[in-house]
């Protein structure tokens, strides 16, 4: 089970981040009741087809936006699970934004009854929408993320103190995120491996290069010198290193090279 924080926090810097999106949703609603896509450019009264898409535009920041950041803290950034997750977030999403989008629109537009426009061919339309808006707002945060990858903790991550409280079984490096193993499930933060080493209070050993096991962890030694893996308490499968395996002799972990448990 994954640890969720808050959704939204209310610091100076989400507060202006807030404000930027919102007038970005006014931009694109402006923009769409220009080009007045799929024959929504048909519908009498400007002032009304500026009003549903500016409101269309901000209810989707609402909905997309929290779907964005369910995303953006269960899953690493980047990864092929993270862009099947948007899109599937998208999709989901989008029942909810065509629902109250077609009932705005029946309202400010009475006359659309009349026309065959099915719920279906709704959702089609407005989830082409919104999920090319969520992989695009994705796509942009990916790479700002590969520009700056020394950049501060971004509000999807974890805080983490020192020590890392809680009971540890590994450190797994996932991009610029190490994922915490603990007996009960896992969690990601944002920092180094090496950082969140030194921040675990208790015994262990840098099997690989993406892994950190502590001791009391390993359950059983599998494999040999070539080909070693660790069988954690969990029923997690940690790797080993070849150059690690002198290490995890030296520490009793093994009682020879060619694997075993101590």
């Amino acid at each position: 089970m994954t640890h969720l924080p808050a959704l939204f926090s209310l610091d100076r810097r989400s507060i202006l981040l807030v404000v930027q999106w919102v007038g970005l949703a006014f931009i694109a609603g402006i923009l769409l009741a220009i080009l007045g896509p799929f024959g929504s450019y048909l519908n009498g009264g400007p002032l009304r087809l500026f009003g549903y898409w500016i409101g269309a535009m901000l209810l989707g920041l609402l909905i997309y936006g929290m779907a964005y950041r369910i995303v953006a803290i269960s899953v690493v950034t980047g990864s092929w699970a993270w862009w099947i997750a948007l899109i599937v977030a998208g999709l989901l999403a989008s029942i909810p934004e065509a629902l109250a989008t077609r009932m705005l629109a029946f309202r400010l537009w009475p006359e659309l009854a009349g026309i065959d426009i099915s719920p279906g061919l709704w959702f089609v339309q407005t989830a082409t929408i919104g999920v090319i808006a969520t992989t695009g707002v994705g796509l942009i945060q990916r790479r700002a993320r590969s520009a700056s990858p020394d950049a501060a903790p971004s509000a999807s991550a974890i805080p983490i103190a020192a020590p890392l409280g809680g009971e540890v079984l590994a450190l797994q490096m996932e991009d610029h995120y190490v994922r915490v193993h603990r007996p009960t499930g896992s969690e990601l933060i944002l920092m180094p491996l090496g950082r969140a080493i030194k921040a675990v209070e208790a015994d262990g050993l840098r099997t690989h290069r993406s892994w950190w096991v502590a001791a009391h962890a390993v359950a059983a030694v599998e494999g040999n010198a070539r080909s070693m893996r660790l069988q954690l308490s969990n029923g997690l499968v940690a790797p080993v290193a070849r150059s690690a395996v002198t290490h995890l002799k030296a520490a009793g972990w093994i009682k020879d090279t060619e694997g075993g448990a101590a």
